[in-house]
């Protein structure tokens, strides 16, 4: 790799590169490299994993602060979209066309610029490189559902460890995405060299625990500015890794004494410690962090007291004198200060369930004259809020209110889990799946499915047994990880198809897939033969099971094995509309092969059955538009609009295609204006404005059908 030969370009084309010149010599190894990629953007632990080994080998080290040396002279308020843009508009070649999926990519908000590329080098859809991708690495990769069955754009992050490294560069002022774009660079490049078995190996490490992180962040410590450090302890703490961000902050408060940073250290020991109902080291973190107040500022020392009072509640102490001194106090304080700080006791009380006092704090709020607009309307909002739970003497009705808070709590937990499981750290999922569980008792049938998954990836078998008890489903998944119960899965599978059908065919799908997962494909096709033959002809039974299977096969990566499933589904004889169902599957999968003259005579089978179909006419109009079959693809887009006029995919395929039908241009660019998708409307833009001598680089911002026609000519 040339460091050399430019800034921020080597820093985005190289990896990328590295992965396109070889695209048909090695599939497997394209798919495998774009999954570190996506790793790398949704992983903290993994990111820091990669970029604590790339700084530990004196080659690698010098690279990537070599590379970070250059990038300080590039443009850091320069946005990516719009260095991508100019470099797309001076570029030429392979280096054109990676940037094109590049921008296509970003501008979708998605990580498939392998896919996009694959599919302008070989004329296969991207959706169906994605469905091969399943299938190259689903028997090969561990938990394989976190890299593919997310459904999660991936997420960027300004990666603490990557600020050390600007540090080492002596480059530290580096906006975060140019250091970002300079790591992955490298570690792209890196990754790149490795055989498949190595790739495979760096892709099923799990999570990083507590002591690889405590290993990680030390050398953080070294540097002299604490930001880096603190920046790893913040995104340890609110990736939900409590045990690791509290050890930093703990190592923070002796590298950094006397420093600015020793005091938030402190407090955020404290709060860390209340999270664990360590009461009594919460109080000694918070007097600690009180002793480091500025005395002289007011509104700092009445923020540390009223840490300390409610720390001090917490263990249960009469705190009211300390209550008294920040009441004095913060009659002193600006109005803005003094409404902050009611603002925060507010929250402590509601977190506490401490009505009657929260309640006092945020009148308090409302009666303050000029107070903040900001605060003043989140304290409206939480007084209009309270009102609703009053009980029958004008008090808060704390059951009442404790359950909406639960339920909002549980909720917010859930989606953290969420995020802690598709970023590859299942402990931390467990984490927060089991606090909404106990926030909100009523809601554990819906987090039991969450709280087993997490278990299994965390190879917490005996906690997965426990959460599965008495579940078919989940009692299948436990069964088909040992091949010698392979006869008990398929039993517990039976039971939870007979138990879902009456929810419809996704659901029958949803109980057969996490099984199937940890089956070989022979005992997948066994699998489905025993489940197949306990159906009965009778009310589409086996139609719909056959359905079912299908979809998970496709699910797999298994295509042909979809395909005979479906079709098996037919000739079953199911009613018309279950046929018309199994029919518009088949259609789009042959659509997502490529086979668009055969989906559209499979999609005008489903309408025999069902012609207010509003997904087959759409199906016709996206496989004539690819064929390049406007006029055919007009008429079904009209249609589609008709039965579902609220959809805006069929409006814009409408819109489009009336402008094509009437005036075409480019045929390459027609197509992509046709097709809806973000990413398909800024790079017809971009097509139509090269060809018409426009500026390209606004093109790629082109949203809607009108911006188009500001490009086309």
């Amino acid at each position: 790799m040339n460091v050399s030969e430019g800034h921020l370009t080597q820093q985005y084309l190289s990896d990328y590169l590295t992965v396109f010149d070889n695209i048909e010599e090695s599939y497997d190894h394209l798919v495998l490299q774009n999954m570190f990629l996506y790793r790398m953007s949704v992983d903290g632990g993994f990111h820091a994993r990669v970029v604590s080994s790339i700084l530990s080998h004196e080659e690698d080290r010098g690279l990537l602060l070599s590379l970070l040396s250059d990038c300080e002279t590039a443009d850091a308020k320069t946005s990516l979209k719009e260095w991508l843009t100019a470099s797309y508009a001076a570029a030429d070649g392979k280096r054109k066309e990676v940037l094109a999926c590049l921008l296509r990519s970003h501008i979708s908000g998605t990580n498939k610029t392998a896919e996009l590329f694959a599919e302008s080098e070989t004329g296969i859809p991207e959706s169906l490189w994605r469905i091969k991708s399943r299938a190259a690495v689903i028997d090969k990769i561990k938990n394989s559902d976190m890299y593919f069955g997310s459904g999660r754009r991936p997420v960027w992050h300004a990666f603490p460890i990557d600020l050390a490294a600007a540090h080492l560069a002596g480059v530290p002022n580096l906006a975060a995405d140019v250091i970002y774009d300079a790591v992955v660079c490298v570690a792209g490049a890196w990754f790149s060299t490795l055989s498949e078995d190595e790739m495979i190996v760096w892709l099923n490490m799990p999570r990083v625990t507590p002591e690889e992180w405590e290993k990680i962040t030390r050398p953080l410590l070294d540097i002299a500015d604490p930001k880096p450090a603190v920046s790893a302890a913040d995104w340890l703490y609110s990736s939900g890794n409590y045990d690791a961000a509290l050890d930093l902050y703990a190592n923070i408060t002796l590298a950094y004494a006397g420093s600015e940073a020793e005091k938030p250290a402190f407090e955020m020991m404290g709060e860390i410690l209340t999270e664990f109902k360590d009461f009594d080291n919460a109080f000694e973190c918070y007097k600690n962090a009180f002793l480091q107040s500025n005395k002289t500022d007011k509104y700092e020392v009445a923020d540390g007291l009223k840490n300390l009072c409610i720390a001090g509640e917490d263990l249960g102490e009469d705190m009211q004198e300390y209550y008294a001194r920040i009441t004095r106090l913060a009659e002193e304080l600006p109005t803005d200060k003094r409404c902050m700080l009611y603002l925060s006791f507010s929250a402590a009380m509601r977190k506490r369930r401490n009505y009657a006092n929260e309640y006092r704090w945020i009148e308090e709020i409302v009666q303050t004259a000029d107070c903040p607009e900001e605060i003043f309307s989140a304290a409206v909002n939480r007084l209009s809020e309270m009102n609703m739970y009053l009980d029958y003497s004008g008090n808060p009705d704390t059951e009442k209110l404790s359950a909406a808070d639960s339920a909002v709590e549980a909720a917010l937990a859930v989606e953290k889990g969420d995020f802690a499981y598709f970023g590859f750290d299942p402990v931390c999922a467990l984490f927060w799946y089991n606090r909404a569980a106990k926030a909100a008792p009523e809601l554990e049938s819906r987090i039991l499915p969450k709280l087993f998954s997490a278990s299994v990836a965390a190879g917490l078998t005996a906690e997965a047994a426990g959460y599965a008890r008495g579940v078919t489903a989940l009692e299948a998944v436990i069964h088909a990880q040992d091949a010698d119960e392979f006869a008990m899965a398929v039993n517990a599978v039976n039971k939870a198809v007979s138990a879902s059908l009456s929810r419809g065919i996704e659901s029958a799908a949803a109980v057969i897939y996490p099984a199937f997962l940890f089956l070989s494909e022979e005992n997948r096709r066994k699998a489905a033969e025993q489940i197949l033959s306990a159906r009965s002809t009778r009310d589409d039974e086996r139609s719909l099971v056959s359905l079912a299977l299908g979809s998970v096969y496709l699910d797999l990566g298994m295509i042909s094995a979809a395909r005979s499933m479906l079709r098996a589904a037919l000739r079953a004889n199911p009613g018309s509309e279950i046929r018309s169902r199994i029919l518009i599957e088949l259609a789009w999968m042959e659509a997502e092969e490529g086979e668009y003259k055969q989906a559209v005579e499979t999609f005008r089978l489903a309408l025999k059955q069902n012609e207010r179909f509003p997904a087959a006419w759409a199906g016709i109009a996206k496989a004539s538009i690819r064929m390049g079959e406007f006029d055919a693809a007009l008429e079904a887009a009209k249609e589609a609009c008709i039965l579902n006029p609220a959809d805006d995919s069929y409006r814009h395929m409408k819109e489009a295609l009336e402008i094509v039908c009437a005036e075409p241009k480019s045929l390459e660019a027609d197509k992509l204006f046709c097709l809806p998708g973000a990413e398909n409307t800024a790079y017809a833009a971009v097509l139509y404005a090269e060809a018409s001598g426009k500026d390209v680089v606004s093109a790629w911002s082109a949203s809607s059908v009108a911006d188009v026609l500001a490009f086309r000519g």
